[in-house]
């Protein structure tokens, strides 16, 4: 369950905190191709543990990158949203 998956895919909450703050940083600069870019190192960097396991590590892969893109859009949002009321 989710035991084997943690282990499988370790190093995930710092990887995942890397992310949140890349994509973040991507966002706030505009350049949405820098966000393609963290994903697709990311998605790269798993595929070999992905591959190699079934006990459910790549859906909750999936599952994690997403909510993390959305933490990290909605911060950038709410920074953006901000720095229109300083305006």
């Amino acid at each position: 369950g989710v035991t084997d998956a943690a282990q499988v895919l370790r190093g995930g909450a710092w990887i995942g905190r890397l992310e949140r703050l890349a994509i973040y940083a991507a966002l706030m600069a505009g350049s949405p191709e820098s966000m393609a870019m963290v994903l697709a190192l990311k998605g790269l960097a798993r595929y070999p543990e992905l591959k190699a396991t079934t006990s459910g590590a790549a859906e909750r892969f999936i599952i994690g990158t997403f909510v993390s893109v959305l933490v990290a859009a909605a911060c950038a949002g709410l920074a953006f949203w901000l720095l229109g009321l300083l305006r």
